[in-house]
């Protein structure tokens, strides 16, 4: 009996806990470089209303980046961004672990008005 008590307080107690989920900047685009450096990742990210635009070192063109943008409604579908390398929807962090978590889906907010990520390949602009 007291295995089964157990057990079911344990379910409530992570039941009735409070999540946070967030809409998150794809972490790489679909650019194709090489094997060994692979794809652009996200470098840093804005958010204004509710739209999140995220942008990533562009390897064709050195010194630019690609951006992608997304909107509400709707699963946030890409809004602009070439099909080349953007991702059709923004992902979901379900945890709104830093850093590509523009949007707070509980408070239906920005978490900032940009953040910069520079993680992975997010660096190949300053290859000479």
């Amino acid at each position: 009996m007291i295995p089964f008590v157990l057990a079911v307080s344990l379910f409530l107690a992570l039941g009735t806990g409070v999540s946070a989920t967030c809409e998150a900047c794809p972490n790489c685009d679909y650019e194709s470089i090489s094997i060994s450096q692979g794809d652009a990742c996200l470098n840093y990210w804005t958010c204004e209303g509710d739209t999140i635009t995220c942008y990533y070192p562009s390897v064709a063109n050195p010194g630019t980046f690609n951006f992608c943008s997304y909107s509400q409604p709707n699963d946030w579908p890409v809004n602009e961004g070439s099909s080349e390398f953007c991702f059709p929807y923004a992902g979901v962090n379900s945890k709104c672990e830093p850093g590509n978590d523009p949007y707070n889906v509980g408070t239906s907010a920005c978490t900032a008005s940009y953040g910069y990520v520079g993680e992975g390949n997010s660096g190949l602009l300053k290859r000479s």
